[in-house]
């Protein structure tokens, strides 16, 4: 089973393509911010998956809709334009984390 399939037997309500710009999320910061290469990004995919299959989906919810409406948007919660750059990039990337990590 992938990592597509195991997440989404664990949180059905979550579509497909939510599935996959929430992974697509982790990836790029895996690679862009923690310059993870082969091995430790799988361990690190591995690991995130492990992490969304243990939250509720109470929890879930704000994280996922964080990665949505704005890690991918754009635009903030004001709708302000999100500048384009290494250090917004990971703003955006650090904040989706800290939802996830602290949500319960």
């Amino acid at each position: 089973m992938n990592r597509t399939q195991q997440i989404k037997e664990a949180h059905p309500w979550l579509s497909y393509d939510q599935l996959v710009k929430v992974l697509l999320y982790h990836h790029q910061g895996s690679i862009w911010i923690k310059n993870l290469q082969r091995d430790k990004l799988e361990r690190s995919m591995e690991a995130f998956t492990k992490l969304l299959k243990s939250k509720s989906m109470k929890a879930l919810e704000p994280f996922v809709e964080y990665v949505l409406d704005v890690y991918y948007s754009g635009v903030d919660k004001y709708g302000n334009q999100i500048e384009v750059s290494k250090e917004s990039f990971e703003k955006r990337w650090h904040k989706a984390r800290e939802i996830l990590l602290t949500s319960k």
